[in-house]
């Protein structure tokens, strides 16, 4: 078994053999010294290393020796600048002298390659987007701009901001099914990138901009909530197709970590990939274009009744679009079932009967059959039974119909 000094005195050799690869591939001319005579190698000397970097030439002699000596940040980062190292010398130079990962460098200009944008087309139906440290949204595929914006006619990084989005555009909160649930999660991961961040001039603009405009980001920003973001569900209310109901999964790009890739994969849920082939056709109708993708609709899932499509889960659905829970709030069964049948009558659904409608609440964890006393007329009592822990929402028609889409 290999012991922990052992571990060390091979990590400080590889520190030493790296350092003296990489000053034996430049010569003095090329970092600005000059050539001299005598020189029986190639490369720099130890000692036009040691001054370029600003140490002694004994302490850079015992560092490619494997001393067991820490260099700072300071002296690393002018050796990374003294022997040329590109982003991934860097990296491995730190792990090697400090066993960790060196600080980000804040690279001005974000750039989507032509092959990450390959990558985001090959995704079809299912909306993708890349968005950069500060999360504005850089790349995009069709189906992104065809269910949540045409982000090609936005001018400006703000407009494209997710998170300006979510806290300053009136129409997230009927676009985006439980708001308030949803920008606190963003707010919590937002608040995660910009830890890795926080000298960037443009990142606290964009913070200080979103306090004076958002009251909720106002309030919500001091509580120093912090969130990692790499997968959930995500339900939409889209004003001409209503309810879509998305798995969302996001991961880095290894080659640029502060580049995020997020997909949204449809699921059968309220008809969700039927849906959005519809807007993407219309999308491409209202462009003048021609689809050119394939449909990722499971097979043969346009044969089925439409309630049979959508019936997976009506009443969840329902439930989040029209209701909130709240302890010891009740309801009559009566107002329920109108609630219930009115919202399956707006989608084009079929609703369930009575007895099924209760036992998918129940399944649901709430309390039904509940009697209580209620005032039917003046001065006239009755005992009905309800649902208890719900409170009914007014479903407005209005969230269907008309307004721009958002990310």
């Amino acid at each position: 078994m290999v012991s922990q000094r052992q571990q060390q005195d091979y990590r400080l050799q590889e520190l030493g053999d790296f350092l003296r690869t990489r000053r034996a591939r430049l010569t003095p001319e090329e970092v600005g010294l000059p050539r001299g005579s005598r020189r029986k190698t190639p490369g720099l000397r130890r000692a036009e290393v040691a001054q370029l970097v600003g140490v002694s030439v004994d302490w850079y002699t015992w560092l490619e020796q494997g001393r067991a000596i820490t260099p700072s940040t300071q002296v690393l980062e002018r050796l990374v600048q003294a022997l040329r190292l590109d982003a991934n010398e860097r990296n491995h130079l730190f792990l090697l002298a400090q066993q960790q990962a060196p600080p980000a460098l804040l690279q001005e200009t974000e750039i989507v390659s032509p092959a990450l944008q390959r990558f985001l087309d090959q995704f079809g139906t299912r909306p993708a987007f890349i968005s950069g440290r500060r999360w504005d949204i850089l790349a995009w595929n069709d189906a992104g701009s065809a269910i949540f914006s045409d982000y090609s006619r936005m001018t400006t990084p703000r407009e494209r901001n997710t998170i300006w989005g979510i806290f300053t555009n009136p129409l997230a909160r009927q676009f985006v099914v439980d708001w308030e649930e949803d920008a606190r999660q963003l707010l919590a991961q937002f608040r995660n990138s910009y830890g890795r961040h926080p000298e960037d001039a443009q990142f606290t603009e964009l913070i200080h901009d979103l306090m004076l405009a958002s009251p909720e980001f106002r309030a919500w920003w001091p509580d120093h909530e912090v969130r990692s973001g790499q997968e959930g569900r995500k339900t939409l209310n889209h004003p001409q197709v209503g309810y879509l109901m998305f798995e969302r999964l996001t991961f880095q790009v290894f080659d640029a970590p502060d580049l995020k890739v997020t997909v949204y994969t449809p699921l059968e849920e309220a008809d969700t990939p039927r849906k959005l082939e519809q807007l993407l056709d219309q999308w491409y109708q209202q462009k003048g274009q021609k689809p050119h993708i394939a449909s990722h609709t499971s097979k043969g899932v346009h044969s089925l009744p439409h309630a049979q499509r959508a019936g997976q889960d009506l009443v969840g659905l329902w439930l989040v679009a029209c209701c909130k829970r709240v302890e010891g709030a009740w309801v009559a069964n009566s107002d329920v079932m109108a609630s219930y049948a009115n919202w399956c009558e707006m989608h084009g659904y079929e609703p369930k009967k009575a007895k099924g409608l209760s036992q998918s609440l129940a399944a649901h964890g709430l309390e039904v059959g509940v009697r209580q006393w209620i005032y039917t007329n003046p001065g006239v009592r009755t005992k009905t039974r309800g649902v208890r822990g719900l409170s009914i929402q007014t479903y407005s028609q209005a969230s269907k119909t008309g307004g721009d889409r958002l990310s």
